[in-house]
């Protein structure tokens, strides 16, 4: 079921408020519990990492006032279809073979040779999904007809912003035309009942959203829900872009940033050992989260292979380890409210029972992937046969 109530959405500026200092006290609570399992020497890594970041595009038409994009110094620039195809192979051949395609701050739809690279996934043997973000509101029909003719896109995430076209406008500074996409993209989702993909919202307006609010948008949202597709609602609080975005940025818009500190902070954050990203520009990052210039940049793939990244030979991907491991974090990960310690253990984890290691067990796993890959192995069935010792329990 949806959590999106489609009689009532519910939020008030009183429940975004709460839902804000919420964050303070989840940080007490994981805190005593990151201190206790530091201290029994307990590490939550996930055991077999599967999924790659390859962001196809570092271009938006949006500039959301709550997004780190306007201030990105990367080039915004979309990824050559060839160095695409590299990426893929030499991920492929460390093990993993899920792709997450989402850019750091843009829209995959920028890129004008999306589908080339979406097909090349689709016919590629050793692919197993790939699935993205897009606010929709770039795509023409065909494009969106195109989408469902797809084999291999498990997940198509829309971000909604704003519950309205007034809202939609102050939110993303664009324009009527562009909102109007949007709502056209929408319908002909809706249009098709059975999609070949799952279909999922991330809905986020201010706090000023009526409780009963009406509208073009909400009838359609309250389509998709009654229908069955996930609406995440998230209303007047936004996260920090690795403390690039403050209060300041949304001035005037009834919306609060999530300040850096509510998160307790203890050992390497959990995303530099699942949330490896290619970029657009073909440096190699250590988290695919809010880094938009790249601050852990631990390679460039158009420079060296990816198996002497992704490696725990690479003396930097070490040092951007251990400086967090000794309590240094980079100015982007010091701000981040996305961040988890390695020493905290997610509820997710513990209701799937999920399997993790130490990161001694994922170096080890590291070096049998590399060296599949430099044997011509597929690294994933190779680091299978490693133990993992540790269950989530």
């Amino acid at each position: 079921m949806s959590k999106f109530d489609i009689t009532n959405n519910g939020y008030s500026r009183l429940r975004s408020s709460l839902k804000y200092l919420e964050q303070y006290v989840r940080k007490i609570v994981t805190g005593v519990e990151t201190m206790a399992n530091r201290t029994l020497g307990r590490e939550f890594i996930d055991a077999l990492p599967s999924v790659m970041a390859i962001e196809v595009t570092g271009a938006c038409n949006l500039k959301c006032r709550f997004c780190a994009y306007e201030k990105k110094e990367l080039p915004k620039v979309s990824m050559p279809s060839a160095t695409f195809e590299s990426s893929v192979e030499q991920s492929i051949a460390l093990g993993y073979s899920d792709f997450q395609l989402t850019p750091c701050a843009g829209d995959v739809f920028m890129d004008k040779y999306l589908f080339d690279k979406l097909e090349y996934l689709d016919r590629h043997a050793d692919v197993d999904h790939y699935h993205f973000f897009s606010n929709l509101s770039v795509p023409q029909e065909e494009q969106i007809l195109r989408l469902l003719t797809l084999k291999k896109l498990s997940t198509l995430t829309v971000s909604i912003y704003g519950h309205d076209e007034a809202s939609f406008i102050a939110i993303t500074k664009s324009t009527a035309k562009v909102y109007q996409r949007l709502i056209a993209n929408l319908r002909i989702l809706l249009a098709h009942k059975l999609l070949p993909f799952k279909l999922e919202f991330g809905f986020r307006s201010t706090a000023s959203i009526p409780a009963n609010a009406a509208g073009e948008l909400m009838e359609i949202l309250k389509e998709f829900a009654r229908r069955g597709d996930r609406i995440n609602s998230s209303h007047g609080v936004f996260n920090n872009w690795g403390g690039m975005i403050s209060d300041d940025d949304v001035k005037g818009l009834d919306v609060k940033i999530i300040p850096g500190d509510v998160k307790y902070r203890s050992g390497p954050c959990a995303k530099l050992f699942d949330s490896p990203q290619i970029t657009a520009t073909g440096l190699v990052n250590a988290c695919s989260c809010r880094d938009v210039n790249a601050v852990l940049r631990i390679g460039d793939i158009l420079k060296t292979p990816l198996v002497d990244i992704l490696s725990p030979g690479n003396q930097e991907y070490r040092r951007v380890i251990q400086d967090q491991l000794e309590g240094r974090f980079q100015s982007v990960c010091n701000g981040c409210d996305f961040y988890r310690s390695i020493y905290h253990q997610p509820k997710f984890y513990r209701k799937n029972r999920i399997k993790t290691q130490s990161i001694d067990e994922f170096m080890q796993m590291l070096d049998v992937r590399c060296a599949a890959a430099r044997s011509g192995f597929n690294g994933k069935k190779a680091a299978k046969e490693t133990p993992i010792t540790s269950v989530a329990d």
